[in-house]
């Protein structure tokens, strides 16, 4: 209600209020004050000549200035380069997936790509007798407690199939 009320007060005549306020002269600016500062150095070539002279006896006086430092160097603390890698991790190739520019073709030891991961879980979940957990863990250089959880929890996509319902609709009464 507020807000209605606010906006009728607002919008109310407002192209004579526009129109008032156009037409009202514009306010004459006030007159500057004359800087006599600047005055004075215009009417005297003296000051000027004094402002851009180079002094000598201030110039061998700078020059002679030595500024020694006895403080102790500070030391950079060195965590914050944790981040960064010390050296440079050791990679493993990957078994190419059918993609083949767009795969990824080096993979850090301790990890795999996508398309391992897929083709690891379908051969073990194929033939679980020839691709064991520890087979796995030393063909992608993966550790052990890690491929058992990969295994136990990461189950690859299957389609299933439900038979289709035979039940006889309900016939509204």
């Amino acid at each position: 209600m507020g807000g209605r009320l606010a906006r009728a007060f607002r919008n109310f005549n407002v192209e004579s209020r526009a129109r008032r306020e156009i037409s009202k002269e514009k306010p004459t600016p006030a007159p500057r004050h004359s800087t006599s500062r600047l005055d004075e150095l215009t009417e005297h070539p003296g000051i000027q000549e004094e402002i851009y002279r180079k002094d000598d006896k201030l110039l061998t006086l700078l020059k002679d200035v030595y500024v020694e430092s006895r403080d102790t160097p500070v030391r950079v603390k060195d965590g914050g380069g944790e981040h960064l890698p010390c050296k440079q991790e050791e990679k493993r190739l990957t078994k190419l997936g059918h993609l083949g520019d767009l795969d990824v073709k080096k993979v850090p030891k301790g990890k795999i790509s996508i398309v391992e991961a897929l083709m690891l879980l379908n051969n073990h979940k194929l033939h679980p007798q020839i691709w064991t957990a520890e087979k796995i863990a030393v063909e992608y250089s993966l550790e052990l407690k890690e491929v058992n959880s990969l295994l136990e929890f990461f189950i690859p996509f299957t389609v299933q199939e439900f038979p289709k319902e035979t039940k006889k609709a309900i016939k509204p009464t």
